[in-house]
């Protein structure tokens, strides 16, 4: 799997160098949710899922912000690409730069450029069409008994010798664990779960 993610890793490098960007590239084995999140899912959902992707910026625009002569609308716009002058953002007819320099927001057209009220966070790609994916989703309850189902996934496929259905008593306890994961239920009925990730896959 290491390889395997070194390797992707390595491509998006030389894809993404070539088009000039300075995006850090971070690309690894991710859990969702989080280890340490309390969640709370439906029958037919998944508890947890291991898959690989890069992280990339995203921006929120609080508020209808005039940018020089221009009105850029608020919402979340994607990253595009970074070079020398900041980060680039696109979505809908927008396209846009956050400045290095100061943070201000930029009209590439007329190189324009206002402070504004915005936040950033990561996004994740996720990269299942070339990848190898793990999931645990909640198939309900009956009585004290739990059932979970563990799927895996190749290139956006199931592997079915690689499913299995398992069974847990919540009287026995309320820590359970498939592979290397362990969720504390704190909550569990015929239609949803809530739950905690004390560990993933391959944690």
């Amino acid at each position: 799997m290491t390889r395997y993610i070194a390797v992707i890793a390595a491509a998006l490098v030389v894809a993404l160098t070539g088009c000039g960007s300075r995006q850090p590239i971070q690309v690894e084995s991710y859990t969702f949710p989080a280890i340490g999140t309390v969640a709370t899912r439906g029958v037919g959902d998944s508890l947890i899922r291991q898959d690989i992707g890069v992280l990339v910026t995203e921006i929120e625009v609080l508020s209808d912000t005039m940018v020089g002569s221009h009105r850029l609308p608020k919402g979340r716009y994607e990253y595009y690409h970074g070079d020398a002058t900041g980060t680039w953002f696109t979505g809908g007819d927008e396209y846009f730069y956050m400045r290095e320099a100061d943070g201000h927001l930029c009209n590439y057209k007329a190189e324009e450029c206002s402070p504004a009220k915005y936040t950033l966070d990561k996004k994740l790609t996720s990269l299942s069409q070339e990848s190898f994916q793990q999931t645990l989703l909640y198939n309900g309850k009956i009585g004290t008994r739990i059932t979970l189902g563990y799927r895996e996934f190749r290139n956006n496929l199931a592997r079915p010798a690689f499913s299995n259905n398992v069974d847990y008593d919540l009287v026995e306890s309320t820590v359970i664990g498939y592979k290397e994961v362990r969720l504390e239920i704190i909550k569990a009925t015929n239609t949803e779960i809530t739950y905690k990730v004390l560990t993933g896959f391959g944690k």
